[in-house]
Parts: C-alpha cells; sequence; structure tokens
C-alpha cells in the first residue's frame, strides 16, 4: 500500500510538469498535498507536517476551519455563485463588513476580484483614472502580484523578467528601509527619514511630482523578506503623498487580517491610507479579493471596466464573512501577538546559539529568520537557507525562503497555532540549522527545489 501511495505520488508530480505551465510552477518539495487541518497538512502518503507556509500566509484561521466548513455547506445547496448582472446577498454583506472594520475615517467603497495580484491590479487602475496621471510610485523588493500594472511595479522582479513582459514604462521603484542591512552608524529612524527624503527629492522633480498617481506599498515588506519599517517611514510615506496629491495604495494582501498582532497591518503605524487591498486570507480558502477605499476613488473606474465575472463570488462571500466572524470572535489578532512574542523568543535562542542565523525580525506571526554564512561577514547564504527547509521538511515542518537574496526563512503558521506546535517547529528548526552547519545536507538538495532566488 505504501508502495502504490509513493508510486502515485511520483506518477502526480511527473504528470505537473508535462501538463501545467511554467510560468505558475513554484515547487519545493516533492510532496502532494491530500488533507489540511488547523496547523497542520498530510500529504497522499500520510506524512504528516506542521505547516509554517500556510500557502504564503493564507490560512490565518487554520486550514479547513471548522466555521467556515458549517457556512459553506449550510449555503452550497443553493447556489454555488452568480455573476454581477444580478444582485447576491453575501457580496453585499461583506462589502458592509469590510468597509466597517478597513482602517479610514472617511467614506468607503468595495471593489471585489478573485487574487490579491488583481486586487493591487484593480486599485492602480483606480488611482490612475481619479488622478488622470500615469506614473507609479513603488519600492524595491517589493511583491504585488503578476497581473500587469502590478508586475511592473514590483520590485523583487528583475528587469529582465519586467522587460519580457513589455511591463507598464511609468514605474518608479524607491528603496524600502532594511533596518538590518542599513548603513553602519545609523540608526533605523534616521534611516527611514534618509529614504523619505530621496524620494521627497524625486518627487520635486516636476515630471515626478506632478505625475505620480500613486504610490504602493506593504506596510511590512514580505517577499523582500519581513522588512519592518520605523513608524516614521510609514508615517512620512502619508506627509509625501498629501503634498503632492498622490493616492498611497496599502497592500495588506499578506499581512491582513491579524497577522501582525493587528486586524490590519497598517495599525501598527497610526496613518489611513486612502486604498487598503485585501486577498489571501479573505476568502479563508476561496479565491477572493477586495480593493477598500475612498468613495470618489473606488467610484472613478467606468462600469464594467473592473472586475472579473466571478467577482464577489457568492460562496466566497459566505466563506470571507465566516472566517471575518471567526477572527473578531476569537481575536485571533491579539492570539498573533501573544504567540508571535513566545515564537520570536524561541528563535531567537536559536540565533543567540546558532553562527548561521543572522537575524529574526518581525511582528506577530509574520516572522523572517534571515539566513548567513557566519554573524561577522553576515554574507547572505540562499543556499544554506534552502538546505535548511529540505531538512525540515525530511522531518516534518514545511517552510520556504525568500526576501531579497533569497535567504530568509518565511515563518507565517496559522493564528490558531499552539504552544506545543511552536516548540516542536523550533525543536526541527533546530536540529536542521545543526545538519547544515555540520555539513550533513549535501548540495544535491538544491536542485530538487524550484526556489526563490
Amino acid at each position: 500500500m505504501e508502495q502504490e501511495k509513493r508510486i502515485l505520488n511520483e506518477e502526480l508530480i511527473e504528470k505537473y510538469w508535462k501538463y501545467i505551465g511554467v510560468g505558475i510552477s513554484f515547487k519545493y518539495f516533492p510532496i502532494v498535498i491530500k488533507k489540511s487541518k488547523g496547523c497542520r497538512i498530510w500529504d497522499i502518503e500520510g506524512r504528516e507536517y506542521i505547516d509554517f507556509l500556510t500557502s504564503a500566509a493564507s490560512f490565518n484561521i487554520g486550514h479547513t476551519n471548522d466555521e467556515v466548513v458549517k457556512a459553506i455547506k449550510q449555503a452550497i445547496d443553493d447556489m454555488i455563485d452568480y455573476d454581477q448582472y444580478l444582485y447576491h446577498e453575501p457580496s453585499i454583506r461583506l462589502a458592509e463588513m469590510l468597509v466597517n472594520i478597513v482602517p479610514g475615517s472617511y467614506e468607503k467603497k468595495v471593489l471585489y476580484e478573485l487574487s490579491g495580484g488583481a486586487a493591487n491590479d484593480m486599485a492602480l487602475k483606480v488611482a490612475l483614472a481619479f488622478t488622470g496621471r500615469k506614473y507609479i510610485g513603488s519600492f524595491e523588493d517589493s511583491y504585488h502580484g503578476t497581473h500587469y500594472l502590478v508586475l511592473s511595479s514590483s520590485g523583487s522582479f528583475k528587469p529582465e523578467t519586467r522587460y519580457k513582459y513589455n511591463a507598464y514604462p511609468y514605474v518608479y521603484f524607491f528603496k524600502y528601509p532594511d533596518t538590518f542591512r542599513r548603513p553602519r552608524g545609523i540608526e533605523p529612524e534616521e534611516y527611514g527619514e534618509i529614504l523619505l527624503g530621496e524620494i521627497e527629492r524625486t518627487l520635486q522633480v516636476d515630471a515626478y511630482g506632478k505625475g505620480f498617481a500613486a504610490i504602493i506599498f506593504e506596510p511590512i515588506q514580505g517577499d523582500g523578506g519581513v522588512l519592518v519599517p520605523p513608524k516614521s517611514f510609514i508615517v512620512g510615506l502619508r506627509k509625501i503623498a498629501d503634498e503632492y496629491g498622490i493616492v498611497l495604495i496599502d497592500d495588506e494582501i499578506q499581512t491582513g487580517f491579524g497577522r501582525t498582532g493587528k486586524m490590519f497591518a497598517i495599525e501598527h503605524f497610526g496613518i489611513e491610507p486612502d486604498v487598503v487591498t485585501l486577498g489571501k486570507n479573505l476568502g479563508a480558502g476561496f479565491p477572493m479579493s477586495a480593493v477598500v477605499g475612498r468613495k470618489e476613488i473606488i467610484d472613478s473606474g467606468p462600469p464594467n471596466t473592473l472586475g472579473s465575472n466571478a467577482s464577489g463570488h457568492y460562496l466566497g462571500s459566505i466563506a470571507a464573512m465566516a472566517g471575518i466572524e471567526y477572527i473578531i470572535k476569537n481575536r485571533l489578532h491579539d492570539r498573533a501577538e501573544l504567540m508571535g512574542e513566545y515564537l520570536m523568543k524561541r528563535l531567537n535562542e536559536l540565533k543567540d546559539g546558532h553562527e548561521i542565523v543572522g537575524d529574526v525580525r518581525g511582528k506577530g506571526l509574520m516572522i523572517g529568520v534571515e539566513i548567513v554564512d557566519d554573524k561577522d561577514s553576515l554574507k547572505p547564504s540562499s543556499k544554506k537557507a534552502q538546505k535548511i527547509i529540505w531538512r525540515a521538511y525530511e522531518n516534518g515542518l514545511i517552510m520556504m525562503t525568500f526576501g531579497k537574496y533569497g535567504n530568509v526563512l518565511r515563518i507565517a503558521p496559522p493564528l490558531t497555532i499552539e504552544r506545543e506546535e511552536i516548540d516542536k517547529a523550533v525543536e526541527i528548526m533546530e536540529k536542521a540549522i545543526s545538519d547544515v552547519e555540520k555539513g550533513k545536507v549535501g548540495d544535491e538538495v538544491l536542485s530538487k527545489m524550484v526556489a526563490w532566488q
């Protein structure tokens, strides 16, 4: 029986690479997932794993949440979906809920899409329409999706990749504060002020300052390696946007719905963006995303020019409401702060005991562990990071690497994780790190992963 399951696993992976295009192929481990529940997943061969990846921070409420499953089962006999040509109640109720919980003391409206990237793309479209301008400001090493405007505006893509897709040409990339790798002798707040000054100088040039429609940013940069900016940097962005009449777009795709210890990460910084984008956790496992923002900005897009056939999906809206209600009822944002403090403490103990752990950073349960050659040089080591996650996978823990150098371990478990699961996961991480330091994980594993570069 085990042999049959192993053969099936291999056959399915072989068929994946035969039938599915490489443009959406980004696989770390040779396992086919069969089941997921809470903080754990099981592969087709029956092996169990603690999940520190959660589909790139997409299951804050835990896998296959009982409340969401119950809500879907109660609704699915009535209808699966109906498109935008007629009304249905769940999408209207969800919009009302989002308007009430998303930060902003102004009148807000909602637009729906199916993915975080599509939501970000739509946010940029309405900013262009609202301002009548053409320039977009973004940040180096940012990630906002793969739709046209956001692929063009994602600093994590290499210039040649953007060129290959004939990217939107009117995008300017600013520097985002990486306080771990800031210049020597400069404090984090001072570094943020220096970078704000660079943005100001760019905007003071007439061709830019009068032409910028939007600045899109992540309140904590995710795929750049969990970069937590100084508070004054985000406050300064708001001031700059106000000064130049620029739409400030807060990308909460990764950070929203409690992940960082607040319902939305922007709450750590005390400002109100003009537009907030939501995805991943919004649908509680269904493909759902939304743009929530100032009424006058959201309504600047003419009818039938935004969204897609399944935007505001009937069952997706029901799942989203059930997921949000679960977060609020169980105060998962507070739980993320509490469990995040404990996990950060345990990870800092790893840092103190291992030469290749250079930094531990984050907020709540959005954490990055930066792997280096050694603490003296702090040279980034993507190879060591990949070897660590491979050995962790072999021992029952799923993580991935990301960051501007591909050397940061991404830690994003469900917010429902228990302390015992954290302890077990850290135990696995420590063994993996030790094995890599001792040379027990060979270079051959590097060719087995399609990893973040």
